[in-house]
């Protein structure tokens, strides 16, 4: 038997193996032959459809929550007998989603992914079982991958996925998404080697909260980062991650903070990053605008909120207001009844509640004045 052939079906990715369809029942390739994607959710999958696959650029493979220890059972071939197969494959993109993986499989999979020419891996709710992952040894190559995405992998008896797969990278990664893996930090450790990223997504890990973000010293390492997501990471003051950001000294373009439900706070003094030009503050039920605010904004998103008037900023800043009760009601602003401030700092409102105190005081003196007098 040949050693291709002894590769399990997650890698039968050959132009050997061409065959003429464009379909079956579990994978479907689109008619440029670019783009690939395969269920496996039936009971009884048949993975061996995924040849069809085999010319597909980008490949996107969903799992159906089975696991694959099948292919434990199989005659696997050492990933280096067949590299001259692997290294022919058009592949670039890849993405594993929905599926139970046994550690030595996965093991065996990154293996075969360094002989290939793969630029984009995305692993995503996946469970990796049995044993820890086994390390990469000497002898195994590198992915020169330049996206890479793990959402919502947990891996078995390790408590950082990135510290598992990260020696297999090489330094030039792009972009990066840490997402809903239980994060209670900035991982800086094992971030360490990637100093070219311009793209880092670390959303749904609510553990990170403002302490993280301040203790993150590493962004400042990174000086190609432009994006950055921190969606639902417990962030509740736009004050604390204005000065978690001064504190790390990064130089972000665009910050997304949505999904999370920030409280008025005392007025905070703090430097944004010079560079900031867009920030993402959409699905937070605000029902005014928090601050402080970047000076040199280009876009605001405040789309998704509770906001019941248009906010007064600088017509230089683009605002993105759709889903808002304002905007979706057709009704003028000055027709809407009492109207929430646009800032919704507590200093701003302070004043307005003491004066209403004050006068509140007043006129009850005068009144208990006023009836003394007419029982003088």
């Amino acid at each position: 038997m040949e050693s291709w052939q002894r590769l399990p079906p997650l890698l039968l990715l050959s132009p050997l193996l061409l065959l003429p369809w464009s379909s079956s029942a579990f994978c479907i390739l689109d008619d440029e032959g670019d783009n690939c994607f395969c269920n496996f959710s039936a009971p009884e999958p048949k993975w061996d459809d995924i040849v069809i696959c085999l010319s597909a650029l980008g490949v996107e493979i969903l799992g159906g929550g089975h696991n694959l220890d099948t292919f434990l059972h199989k005659d696997i071939a050492d990933p280096r007998k067949a590299a001259d197969v692997l290294r022919a494959l058009r592949l670039r993109r890849l993405k594993l989603k929905e599926a139970l993986v046994p550690a030595p499989l996965l093991h065996q999979f990154l293996r075969a992914l360094t002989y290939t020419r793969i630029k984009e891996l995305a692993l995503e709710d996946l469970v990796i079982s049995h044993p820890p992952l086994q390390p990469r040894s000497p002898i195994d190559g590198d992915l020169t991958l330049t996206v890479l995405n793990l959402s919502r992998v947990s891996l078995a008896g390790e408590s950082n996925l990135l510290a598992s797969i990260g020696p297999w990278l090489k330094p030039g990664l792009k972009a990066l998404s840490l997402t809903g893996l239980g994060l209670s930090n900035v991982p800086c450790t094992d971030l360490d080697t990637f100093k070219e990223l311009n793209s880092l997504d670390l959303s749904d890990n609510p553990e990170i909260g403002e302490s993280g973000l301040t203790s993150a010293s590493c962004f400042k390492d990174f000086r190609a980062l432009r994006d950055l997501a921190l969606r639902n990471t417990s962030l509740q003051s736009l004050g604390q991650v204005c000065r978690g950001l001064e504190a790390t000294g990064t130089n972000v373009q665009r910050l997304d903070i949505s999904y999370n439900e920030l409280k008025a706070t005392p007025s905070t003094q703090c430097t944004w990053p010079p560079t900031l030009i867009s920030l993402n503050l959409s699905h937070m039920k605000l029902k005014c605008v928090p601050t402080p605010l970047p000076t040199k904004l280009q876009q605001l998103d405040l789309s998704y909120n509770l906001l019941t008037k248009r906010p007064e900023l600088p017509q230089e800043t683009e605002l993105i207001l759709e889903g808002n009760p304002f905007a979706s009601s057709g009704v003028p602003d000055k027709l809407q009844g009492e109207q929430a401030p646009d800032d919704c700092n507590v200093s701003s409102r302070a004043p307005k509640s003491l004066g209403t105190l004050l006068a509140l005081q007043v006129s009850a003196i005068l009144a208990l004045l006023r009836g003394v007098r007419g029982f003088a």
